[in-house]
């Protein structure tokens, strides 16, 4: 028995240390570095493909690491097919990292509790993909990648579908981050819509976020904005608001009504058959303490489904 004994306590050691070293490269002393999708479509080969790259300080200690201009000397990406085939780097990557080039960076700090995030093109960093499944991993040098045996953090696993090439606008594939169907608008209640885009954008789902969002004619809210996009033709116009749309995922434009909610609470709804109005109360969580702000949706109706076009704010104080 003893000896029978000293073996499974040495399985079981192994293990542990088998365990150990595994989630060492996601979490180091309390650091965690994750990465998702920053704007989940349905992807074709010459798709670009963006992902969030966050680092995250669960220690009790500030944090310290370099951020370089050129985020290749900081970020790097493992990815595989399912056949376990390496995707080799592309030439914009190799050019980048050419070790003669000067490298320029930062120094970032992470009081406990903090992250620290920026968006990549996967796309420009791999050669093009090929219609196939991919299983993507990052990877994170806080030193930055120069030189031999660099510390690295390795990120959790993301599973990429390429599709074949198809006859639809990229811009129309959107698909549901939580079901894997494509999104569509429903013909729900101002209050409901409201709602969904909240939860949308505390769990940073752009596409259902701004799926019930008028974003033309939030865009013309600006009075300089609709005075150029007046002078413009059919075609750039529809190119000056998808350029918008894009701001308000860069978080750019209209930074008040992208701010991420701690909670909110619904507190009145008033709606006639083609025009609305949504009351709801949003706390912003900040170190030691949450502040407190009202905002007022407006909303219109067409073809059915109910649109928020223009937004109030008005500050309730500190909690």
């Amino acid at each position: 028995m003893d000896k029978r004994s000293n073996v499974l306590k040495k399985i079981t050691l192994i293990a542990i240390i088998i365990f150990t070293f595994s989630v060492g490269s996601l979490f180091s002393d309390g650091i965690e570095f994750n990465i998702r999708y920053y704007d989940k479509k349905i992807y074709f080969p010459n798709s670009s493909i963006f992902v969030k790259a966050e680092i995250t300080n669960n220690s009790a200690e500030s944090y310290r690491f370099k951020l370089a201009d050129a985020r290749v000397f900081n970020l790097d990406f493992e990815v595989k097919t399912l056949q376990n085939r390496k995707i080799k780097h592309s030439e914009d990557y190799k050019i980048q990292k050419n070790p003669d080039n000067p490298v320029f960076f930062r120094e970032i700090t992470l009081a406990p509790g903090e992250q620290f995030s920026f968006v990549e093109n996967l796309s420009r960093y791999v050669e093009n993909f090929e219609t196939g499944v991919y299983v993507v991993n990052a990877l994170f040098y806080p030193e930055l990648n120069r030189g031999i045996n660099p510390e690295v953090f390795t990120s959790n696993s993301l599973n990429l579908s390429v599709r074949p090439p198809a006859g639809v606008p990229e811009l129309a594939a959107r698909i549901d981050e939580d079901t894997g169907e494509i999104l569509r608008r429903n013909p729900i209640p101002p209050d409901a819509v409201v709602d969904f885009l909240l939860t949308a954008r505390q769990k940073s789902q752009w596409e259902k976020f701004l799926l019930y969002i008028d974003v033309e004619q939030l865009m013309l809210k600006s009075i300089e904005r609709e005075k150029v996009y007046l002078r413009l033709s059919e075609e750039d116009r529809r190119a000056m608001v998808e350029e918008y749309r894009n701001e308000l995922k860069m978080e750019v434009a209209d930074e008040t009504i992208v701010l991420i909610p701690d909670e909110y609470t619904i507190k009145k709804t008033e709606y006639t058959p083609e025009k609305g109005k949504v009351l709801a109360e949003l706390k912003f969580q900040y170190p030691g303490y949450k502040e407190i702000k009202e905002y007022t949706y407006y909303l219109h109706r067409k073809d059915r489904i109910w649109y928020v076009y223009n937004y109030d704010v008005r500050n309730m104080g500190t909690e």
